[in-house]
């Protein structure tokens, strides 16, 4: 009798491994043999055990955060990456903010290493593009929104060019102010 219950234990246990679960927030990729195969949405699916599949599931509806700024985006070896030059070659300290989640969950497993360090270098570069086009006064005063605006389109369009499969929901435009030894001064 003890035999017929571990045999049946072992049965169910072997039967559960042909399942998975996901979840609303998420998209389920299947990889046979460590290639991708598809992609399933929210539900219990059927798949063969771990040798033969592998089931990742992103959070496809999470939206996250990446910083970029002198006051909080940048690490300690580069505090200074709100710091930008204008146009008319005055230095402006910005603080903004991207949100992103992700559109494309194959193309973001299988195509970038850190979302985040990717998403932070483009929109730096973006935004650095766009204030060396502009002059100050702009910048500091009326501006903001189309400069936001600009900048989401330019993130977007580089990523999209990564085949990157994430997505920019938003840029927030924090703070453009000139650098703090001007301001004292």
């Amino acid at each position: 009798f003890l035999f017929l219950i571990a045999m049946l234990a072992l049965l169910a246990t072997g039967f559960y491994g042909f399942f998975f679960r996901v979840n609303p927030d998420e998209q389920g990729v299947v990889l046979r043999f460590g290639k991708y195969d598809r992609w399933e949405e929210a539900g219990l699916h059927f798949r063969w055990p771990y040798p033969i599949e592998e089931v990742l599931k992103p959070k496809v509806t999470q939206q996250r955060i990446v910083e970029v700024g002198a006051a909080r985006g940048g690490s300690a070896s580069s505090g200074d990456s709100g710091l930008m030059l204008t146009g008319d070659e005055n230095i402006v300290d910005i603080d903004f903010q991207v949100v992103w989640n992700v559109s494309d969950p194959e193309k973001f497993l299988f195509n970038l290493r850190d979302p985040d360090l990717t998403i932070r270098s483009v929109a730096e570069s973006s935004m650095r593009e766009i204030i060396a086009q502009s002059q100050l006064a702009p910048i500091l005063n009326r501006d903001r929104g189309a400069i936001a605006q600009r900048l989401q389109e330019l993130i977007q369009s580089t990523l999209d060019s990564y085949n990157s499969g994430l997505n920019v929901v938003r840029v927030n435009f924090d703070r453009a102010d000139p650098p703090r030894e001007v301001i004292d001064a």
